[in-house]
């Protein structure tokens, strides 16, 4: 038994402390038994924290991301506000999936806002634990999803003095909405 937690404490140390059930065998018998001791916390269907680690801010990032099978980027409202390019508060976390994905069988988390393409790697980058879009696509998927002018404004503007993105973006962010239609 002692074994089989220390495969979920290995897998957990590299993921704020989280262990999905499809990263490490083991029995739904030997999760109960730790949850009930109080060793684990389960989160989401198939998702747990081992309660030795301490809860940190974003975490439920990592939880989006396991959830998503490692499959999903963090992007539109959540990313904008992880890069800091504008006062937009994301009331979910928003994460986009591969096309091949779109047909998700499993509950979504009421807290997740799912949205649906296929990110170039090149538009992708890592924060902490888990992979969000760019400052760029990030501006591209929120100017598409809608977001409000002003916020949208405050975005480019902000990406454009940390030198984020191009001088010229405005041209690249009507370019790249314009192959989205």
């Amino acid at each position: 038994m002692t074994e089989e937690l220390d495969k979920l404490t290995e897998v957990a140390k590299y993921q704020k402390g989280y262990v999905a059930t499809y990263q490490v065998e083991v029995s739904n018998q030997l999760l109960h038994h730790h949850e009930k001791a109080g060793r684990l916390e389960r989160v989401l269907r198939g998702i747990y924290r081992m309660k030795q680690y301490p809860i940190e801010e974003d975490e439920q990032l990592v939880v989006a991301y396991l959830w998503s099978r490692e499959q999903g980027i963090i992007s539109h409202e959540t990313a904008l506000a992880i890069h800091n390019l504008s006062d937009v508060l994301p009331k979910k976390v928003h994460m986009t999936l591969p096309e091949s994905c779109r047909r998700v069988r499993r509950k979504i988390p009421e807290w997740l806002e799912l949205h649906f393409a296929d990110i170039p790697e090149d538009s992708q980058e890592w924060y902490d634990v888990v992979p969000i879009t760019r400052p760029a696509q990030t501006i591209v998927d929120v100017a598409a999803a809608g977001l409000e002018p002003e916020l949208l404004r405050q975005a480019v503007d902000e990406a454009k003095e940390r030198r984020m993105v191009a001088d010229d973006f405005e041209w690249e962010l009507i370019a790249r909405l314009q192959d989205r239609c």
